[in-house]
């Protein structure tokens, strides 16, 4: 991760740089709409690094992103259903994938989870009596 070295400052301040990269002519009319950014610009796969050892915890993705945890789990939900192979353990935060490993690895918690989802499910489903499976409400 990182060796708690601090980046440099940059030679132009912030407000000659927002100019200098901006497009927009008068200001970005969309920059107060956080869902239109959060939607159209920010990608979580950005943000993130090849390799479990480079994994980013999520409450670091949130201060990097100003989102709350639940807007960023979302965002990567979305990401990983688009083809975005976006891995996470519970240990270090999301990565992405540096070899097939990783990834089968990865595979393999998501189906130990749902299946460890579904059993507590239908524990709990005995114990009431009542069903709530989509098939039984039919």
């Amino acid at each position: 991760m990182r060796d708690g070295k601090r980046n440099a400052r940059p030679a132009v301040p912030p407000a000659e740089r927002a100019k200098q990269e901006s497009h927009w002519v008068g200001g970005n009319p969309y920059e107060n709409d956080s869902t239109v950014q959060a939607r159209t610009q920010l990608k979580i796969a950005d943000l993130l690094s090849h390799g479990q050892d480079n994994a980013v915890p999520l409450r670091q993705l949130v201060s990097m992103t100003g989102l709350d945890g639940r807007s960023v789990r979302q965002m990567i939900q979305a990401e990983r259903l688009a083809g975005v192979p976006i891995l996470s353990d519970n240990a270090n935060g999301y990565f992405l994938p540096a070899n097939d490993g990783e990834r089968l690895r990865f595979i393999h918690s998501m189906r130990h989870r749902a299946a460890e989802i579904t059993r507590t499910a239908e524990a709990l489903e005995k114990l009431g009596g009542h069903s709530v499976r989509a098939k039984d409400r039919e």
